[in-house]
């Protein structure tokens, strides 16, 4: 049976053609998407044996996110009770929630001038967090993608029962689409000039309102 096509002819010198070998599975790799790995490391948060009393503010847990692209969370001052091994972090470490119920919460600890305070600041964490430290340093931008729709839709399911959790390994095989750097770090500069703002109002309004109360 013939076909019915095109055919063309080319006509190559000599000294331009190049030799190859077929690959019919050369497509494949070329239609490979980057991954969360391209462009960030997961890693657990470390525990360290202290005690609640040698931090100011209390454990972070997933209720002290806000909901909506905000910049800031709740700080609680911490309560005094005897805390072993927990898990702490340092200022501008971007945290990512793995309990599937809570995906898409994630938060970035402020720098400690922001709340008036010395640094170094550290935080401790008590629910379930990963730190994703982007490779190329812009935070702020990976806060925002790590809670938007279109990454949140490629999350796997996750197991562990009754309470599924996002394994390590999986987010780092996570599709993600993202801009050029260029981009990302004009969403960067412009999220942490707003992050440094909200944090330092979020001070004041919470030292007005303890001077008014008290």
């Amino acid at each position: 049976m013939k076909k019915n096509g095109t055919y063309f002819l080319s006509i190559v010198e000599a000294d331009a053609l190049r030799a190859g070998v077929w690959d019919p599975y050369a497509y494949r790799e070329q239609m490979q998407r980057e991954t969360l790995e391209h462009f960030a490391a997961v890693q657990k948060v470390q525990g360290r044996s202290h005690r609640a009393t040698e931090f100011k503010y209390s454990p972070i847990e997933y209720r002290h996110i806000h909901r909506g692209t905000i910049p800031v969370f709740t700080v609680e001052l911490a309560g005094g009770a005897a805390v072993e091994r927990v898990p702490v972090i340092g200022e501008g470490c971007l945290l990512f929630g793995t309990m599937r119920a809570y995906l898409g919460n994630a938060l970035v600890t402020p720098k400690a001038a922001w709340l008036g305070e010395t640094s170094p600041l550290f935080f401790p964490v008590k629910s379930e967090f990963v730190h994703v430290v982007p490779k190329d340093g812009l935070f702020y931008f990976w806060w925002a993608f790590l809670q938007s729709p279109r990454f949140l839709q490629c999350l796997p399911i996750g197991s562990g029962g009754t309470r599924p959790r996002l394994d390590r390994e999986l987010l780092l095989r996570t599709p993600v689409e993202v801009p050029v750097k260029a981009v990302r770090e004009k969403i960067h500069r412009c999220l942490a000039g707003y992050a440094e703002r909200a944090w330092r109002d979020y001070v004041e309004a919470e030292r007005l309102l303890n001077s008014t109360t008290r």
